[in-house]
């Protein structure tokens, strides 16, 4: 079963995404972003959903340090952000994150986003931005 790690300080939306995707995955939840580097070192999950906004989260240091972890394959990051601009969602692009989903976001759509991402059916880049449901 596929790991997720799921980084935001929503708690509503952490625990509607554990409902949504615990059937299918085993989720770690992590509210604060001093504990994220930890966490995913201990967790090593199959992917990421991450809030940009998180407390204590440098999200461009963060996803250096991942990506330059050794890693079993690709590692997908879906971020959910409320976008306030596209310059954020080019910096986010920018980092390494591979789709960017708006908040609020349906724990189905982001199931099947996340399922798309680990068979690695990639959205095209114009197709990775998506508004929320």
């Amino acid at each position: 079963m596929e790991r997720i790690m799921i980084i935001d300080p929503d708690i509503r939306q952490m625990q509607e995404l554990n409902g949504g995707l615990s059937g299918d995955y085993q989720i770690l939840n992590c509210s604060r972003g001093a504990k994220a580097m930890e966490l995913f070192r201990l967790y090593l999950p199959s992917a990421l959903v991450v809030d940009p906004a998180t407390p204590e989260l440098d999200m461009r240091g963060f996803i250096r340090q991942v990506r330059s972890l050794p890693h079993q394959g690709y590692l997908p990051i879906l971020a959910l952000a409320q976008i306030t601009s596209l310059r954020h969602i080019e910096e986010s692009f920018n980092w390494g994150v591979d789709m960017i989903l708006s908040k609020p976001c349906s724990s189905e759509r982001i199931k099947r986003k996340l399922d798309e991402l680990l068979t690695g059916k990639k959205a095209s880049p114009e197709a990775q931005l998506a508004v929320a449901d």
